[in-house]
C-alpha cells in the first residue's frame, strides 16, 4: 500500500484531499448542525483513504469546560470503538488540543502518554478544529494500522478541510 496514492481513484494524495473537500462542501451546503457536519466529514474522509483506520472527532466538553476541566468527549466517527473521554493532558488528542496545533505521530507506541483505544493503531494525525471566533471546539483524529502513514500533505489537506467546514461555525 502506498499512502501517497488513493487506491480507489488513483489520484495523488493532494488531489484526493482537494476532491473530498469539494464533495464535503457540496454535501454540507446550507447545513448548520455541527453533528451533521462532523459526521459527514468523518464519513467522506474515511471512504477516501484506504490507510485511514479510525477517523473522527473528539469534541470539547462544554459542561466540563464550564467547571474548569479541559476534556474531550467522543463525537461522530468511523471505525472501531473510540475512547469515550480524553483529558487534555493525555495522548495525541490531548496534546493537539492543548498546543492548538496539528500533531503527526509516526509510531504511536513511542509517543509519551499515548492512549491505546485500539492496539492495531500504529500512526496518527490529530488536527485541532476551531470555530469562527478561533475557539477550540474539537480535534479531528485519524489513526492508521501502518507506521508513518501521515505527512505534510495529510496535514495541509486536513487543516484546509477543517477550516473550510468549521471556521464559520458558531457553537
Amino acid at each position: 500500500m502506498n499512502p501517497d496514492v488513493s487506491t480507489a481513484s488513483k489520484l495523488s494524495k493532494a488531489e484526493t484531499y482537494a476532491e473530498v473537500k469539494r464533495d464535503i462542501e457540496a454535501v454540507l451546503e446550507g447545513e448548520a448542525n455541527i453533528v451533521a457536519r462532523m459526521a459527514t466529514v468523518s464519513c467522506l474522509l474515511a471512504q477516501a483513504f484506504d490507510y485511514y483506520f479510525w477517523t473522527g472527532f473528539y469534541v470539547v466538553d462544554a459542561v466540563k469546560k464550564a467547571q474548569g476541566v479541559n476534556e474531550l468527549v467522543i463525537g461522530p466517527y468511523q471505525g472501531t470503538l473510540g475512547c469515550l473521554r480524553i483529558d487534555f493532558k493525555r495522548g495525541v488528542c490531548g496534546a493537539a488540543a492543548t498546543q492548538r496545533k496539528t500533531i503527526i505521530v509516526e509510531d504511536v507506541h513511542a509517543f509519551p502518554g499515548h492512549i491505546a483505544c485500539d492496539s492495531r493503531s500504529n500512526s496518527e494525525i490529530v488536527v485541532p478544529v476551531f470555530d469562527v471566533s478561533g475557539e477550540l471546539i474539537a480535534v479531528f483524529d485519524v489513526d492508521s494500522e501502518h507506521h508513518a502513514s501521515f505527512d505534510e500533505t495529510d496535514k495541509a489537506g486536513l487543516e484546509t478541510i477543517m477550516a473550510s467546514v468549521f471556521a464559520k461555525t458558531t457553537i
